[in-house]
């Protein structure tokens, strides 16, 4: 809801700001509609309105002496803000939900088919304990800036966690790249204020010591102190929701992946002519692979052009043995209807009419762990030949 609220502000603004003054290239991503160069735009303005700000506030307050009360509560809100962010973040990794394993449709796809996207996404996806991995370390920096003491440390995880992530970003040209550097900033304006204590540690052999500094703290007796307890609650719901929505999301994949079925085109007929399977034909069928989500039976026919695919609605008449594929986007209203033939345990066939051509598809049944199962690594004893090898 606040992500669709933020397109419809931003993107009309974005885009009359784009017309008149940047002339950007504008892209959409498959996505959302807000492209990486609106998120440039974006990101102009606000460093516009920033320094506009700053010189403002300096000119109409320059008699205040400091802003240490400021510092310290923006700093708490910003602790706060992270905290929620890269734990929502880690723990969709562990509970590994963000990458989902690749499906036998993405398998069948070449590399070159692949945008930057999919194949970051489809690799993280097969490398899952990578990606628990991360998502380990994630929610590690979360916990630990919550507590003074692990302020620190748990600044420096995050910082490295998030500049890994700015990278792969930047290389895959993922659409949220910007939100990965705005915690970056966060961490490294955190992380300011032990800049000193970071020195002496990592370029110096001399020991540290602390100085006093002129920061606020609120007093025990202060009304403002007890303003971190709601905000720890804040972080406390904060971390049981991200983690029950994360295992929500979990426990659907994993029905949806059980349900699963996979049958590969043997052979496609129109008007009793077999057409030849050539490679990136859109008419020619290539893969039927089905699902149930939500008590909803579906199905995505692939074509041997990896690019086109449908998604249908599975009615079924198992008594008269007919297929109804009702199509999944609005804008198609024409059903397909089969008849289908259950040949043998691994055989069936379909039969109906498309585009007022009689069509007849013959299917194999593939088990959806068979190519998975074959990315595996496998490792190849090598054997000499003795009688070869004395010669």
């Amino acid at each position: 809801m606040i992500w669709r609220l933020g397109e419809k502000i931003f993107v009309p603004s974005c885009l009359g700001l784009n017309k008149h003054i940047f002339h950007f290239t504008y892209i959409p991503q498959t996505w959302t509609t807000f492209s990486g160069s609106l998120h440039t735009i974006r990101d102009i303005v606000y460093l516009a309105a920033t320094c506009l700000g700053c010189v403002l506030w300096t000119i109409i307050d320059n008699k205040r002496a400091n802003y240490n009360k400021l510092l310290y509560w923006f700093s708490q809100w910003l602790i706060m803000l992270l905290a929620c962010i890269a734990f929502a973040y880690g723990i969709i990794k562990i509970i590994p939900v963000q990458m989902s394993s690749p499906s036998v449709i993405d398998l069948y796809k070449r590399v070159g088919e692949l945008s930057p996207f999919n194949l970051l996404w489809t690799t993280f996806g097969y490398g899952q304990p990578y990606e628990i991995f991360t998502g380990i370390f994630e929610a590690l920096g979360a916990i630990l800036v919550l507590f003074k003491r692990t302020r620190m440390a748990g600044l420096l995880v995050l910082a490295s966690v998030m500049l890994n992530v700015i990278m792969l970003n930047y290389t895959y040209q993922i659409g949220v790249l910007i939100l990965s550097f705005y915690i970056l900033l966060i961490c490294l304006f955190l992380l300011s204020g032990y800049a000193r204590k970071l020195f002496y540690v990592f370029f110096t052999d001399k020991q540290f010591f602390a100085w006093a500094k002129n920061e606020y703290v609120p007093d025990k007796n202060s009304t403002l102190r007890w303003l971190k307890i709601p905000m720890f609650l804040f972080i406390g719901f904060s971390f049981i929701a991200t983690s029950q929505r994360a295992y929500s999301w979990y426990s659907k994949r994993v029905l949806i992946n059980k349900s699963r079925k996979y049958s590969l085109v043997k052979n496609y007929m129109i008007n009793n002519d077999t057409l030849r399977l050539i490679e990136n034909d859109s008419t020619c069928w290539r893969l039927w692979s089905e699902r149930i989500t939500e008590g909803k039976r579906y199905v995505t026919i692939t074509t041997m052009n990896p690019a086109v695919s449908e998604t249908y609605i599975i009615e079924q008449d198992s008594l008269q043995n007919n297929l109804t594929l009702h199509p999944f986007h609005s804008n198609d209203t024409i059903p397909l209807k089969f008849n289908y033939t259950e040949i043998n345990n691994h055989d069936w066939s379909l039969e109906g009419i498309i585009n007022q051509k009689k069509v007849k598809v013959d299917l194999q049944k593939i088990n959806p762990d068979t190519l998975l199962n074959l990315l595996k690594t496998k490792r190849t004893i090598i054997t000499f030949n003795d009688e070869s090898n004395s010669q």
